[in-house]
């Protein structure tokens, strides 16, 4: 029987540390879109938005972003109140 669920992503051994570094310097709104043109910049590939919005998620409940629900959709925003240095 063939295994039903597809390997999961790999990404980039510095991509943690260019979407954390890009946050920090460029601070503002941070989307699934933002994500998904930093990925493509860096490393000349597509990014999915679910994987955009996980990234996000991972970072927010990790405290070092914090995520804002609006009529237009979500966004996160480095939080201030806690130190974010790797």
């Amino acid at each position: 029987m063939p295994d039903q669920n597809p390997p999961a992503p790999t990404w980039p051994d510095d991509w943690n540390h260019t979407l954390d570094t890009a946050i920090r310097t460029w601070r503002g709104n941070w989307d699934t879109k933002r994500v998904q043109h930093l990925y493509q910049a860096r490393y000349r590939q597509g990014l999915f938005r679910a994987h955009a919005r996980e990234f996000l998620a991972l970072r927010a409940r990790r405290g070092l972003m914090t995520s804002h629900e609006e009529p237009t959709g979500r966004h996160y925003t480095l939080n201030s109140r806690k130190d974010v240095r790797p």
